[in-house]
């Protein structure tokens, strides 16, 4: 990406804070009653910053402006299949087909095994900060250690949960006091948690 000027930095920011506060992008004609300046040379101004990939614009919307992720040259990335949605609540069937795929950085992934990565869906795991609408990145496997918070196949039905052998039971335990444990004698490990991706 080519450098900015100190204003296309300050107009940059600009944007940011204020999708980071309405969740929205600003008009043209609110970036420069912002800095006092006229709107051709607001327009002006954004049109540099998608010139040098730091924004895209559409003619055809009033709030269509997009941040571009700067690319991070010296952090690898991979990409890994974003499958649907599982449930930190009850649990919930998963629909396990193809969303598109998630860029994670490369050191989450220190062995050779496939990941996946889930939509959290409730609030049972907020002990270990796994929050609703995070993304879980999960190490495929078929078993796990006696605390290790794993992806669970009950019949039709797929539930991120900490996992625990007993004597002869398995026990997947939430990390929120307002649920109860899971008691089941049949169950199939999808993975194991690797990671959270959040947006906030």
């Amino acid at each position: 990406m080519k450098e900015l000027t100190a204003r296309q930095k300050e107009i940059l920011n600009f944007i940011h804070e204020y999708l980071h506060d309405n969740s929205y992008p600003p008009t043209v004609r609110e970036t420069a009653r912002a800095f006092s300046i006229s709107v051709k040379g607001a327009y002006d101004h954004l049109k540099a910053l998608e010139r040098k990939g730091y924004i895209k614009t559409s003619e055809k919307r009033s709030r269509a402006i997009e941040l571009v992720t700067p690319p991070e040259s010296d952090m690898p990335v991979v990409q890994i299949p974003l499958l649907g949605e599982i449930a930190a609540g009850r649990p919930i069937f998963a629909d396990e087909n193809f969303e598109r795929t998630v860029a994670i950085p490369a050191d989450i992934i220190t062995n050779r095994v496939p990941h996946f990565a889930l939509h959290v869906k409730g609030d049972s795991m907020i002990g270990a900060g796994i929050l609703s609408g995070d993304i879980a990145i999960i190490e495929q496997s078929e078993t796990a250690k006696n605390g290790d918070i794993v992806v669970a196949l009950l019949e039709e039905t797929v539930t991120l949960k900490r996992f625990f052998i007993e004597n002869n039971r398995y026990r997947l335990q939430a990390e929120n006091p307002h649920y109860a444990p899971i008691y089941t004698q049949d169950l199939r490990i999808l993975g194991k948690l690797r990671g959270i991706y959040r947006s906030y």
